[in-house]
């Protein structure tokens, strides 16, 4: 059973200029950002300091990393961040670009430590948009780093350091599983809608077990439903792509492929139902 969901990435148009994949240290002094107020002395350690202020929602694209020198299994942007009067969760968000076109975020969405949201008021503190590339074929493209304000808010930033990273990511990033076993659920639950389609397309189409096959058509439109439900309650909350993703996917097809055939099965059975009883109602050919 194929499933095909077409993704939408929104891509925030604003003009920023790339860094050379040579460097790992971004500078805000010799990095434009459109919106951004560069003071001199002004960040942690006498650095550079990048002040962004929005007075209502707003999305900065800080600094797109091309060709990113990306070599161990993780990896993380880092940096420091402090904030005043900053209304509702602002949050760094990092984009992993991958050649075949995938994008994965990373978001500082967390209640604390160095992937907390921005929130109300801080002083200099670290933050930290990590990524795992375990399991993946390719190393990424680009890296686009933004931040984003739903009201009003003034936030300072420090520069920011491209490092390689030892830690597992999954956790930390708030994730409800690793990448990994999100990709072996997305797999198994498929798998597992395969062999449920192939059963109801055998039995239905010999007209047999009219119970069995209702049955795990129902089945099939209810968990569907919930696999749905859950996705987009993960996809709400920002979690990784390979949360949301299958279970947006193999719950959608399954629910309305399930939805679709139902009737047709039920008509399927009635018809040979009806055919059996004006068989026995004819007797026996003389």
């Amino acid at each position: 059973m194929k499933q095909v969901l077409a993704s939408v990435g929104i891509a925030l148009l604003v003009a920023g200029r790339p860094v050379a994949a040579q460097e790992l240290t971004i500078d805000w002094s010799r990095t434009i950002v459109t919106g951004g107020v560069l003071l001199a002395g002004a960040g942690p350690d006498g650095t550079a300091g990048l002040q962004l202020r929005a007075a209502g929602p707003t999305s900065f694209h800080l600094v797109t990393i091309e060709r990113p020198p990306v070599t161990g299994p993780a990896y993380a942007v880092t940096g420091q961040v402090r904030y005043q009067g900053v209304e509702g969760q602002g949050y760094l968000e990092m984009w992993t670009v991958f050649p075949d076109g995938g994008r994965f975020f990373t978001r500082t969405l967390a209640s604390q430590g160095p992937l907390a949201a921005l929130h109300g008021e801080s002083a200099w503190r670290p933050f930290e948009l990590p990524f795992d590339l375990s399991g993946a074929s390719q190393v990424p493209s680009r890296l686009e780093i933004n931040l984003v304000l739903p009201a009003r808010g003034t936030v300072w930033l420090g520069p920011l350091h491209l490092q390689r990273s030892y830690a597992p990511t999954a956790t930390a990033q708030g994730g409800w599983c690793s990448a990994r076993v999100g990709t072996l659920v997305g797999a198994i639950l498929g798998s597992f809608v395969g062999v449920v389609g192939a059963i109801i397309g055998v039995l239905g189409g010999r007209g047999r077990a009219r119970r069995l096959v209702g049955a795990l058509l129902v089945g099939m439109i209810a968990v569907g439903g919930c696999l749905v439900l859950a996705g987009a309650a993960a996809a709400s909350s920002s979690q990784p792509r390979y949360v949301w993703y299958p279970l947006l996917v193999i719950g959608g097809a399954s629910g309305v492929i399930a939805l679709v055939i139902l009737p047709a099965m039920r008509r399927r059975y009635a018809a040979d139902e009806l055919r059996r009883i004006e068989a026995m109602d004819a007797g026996p050919s003389a």
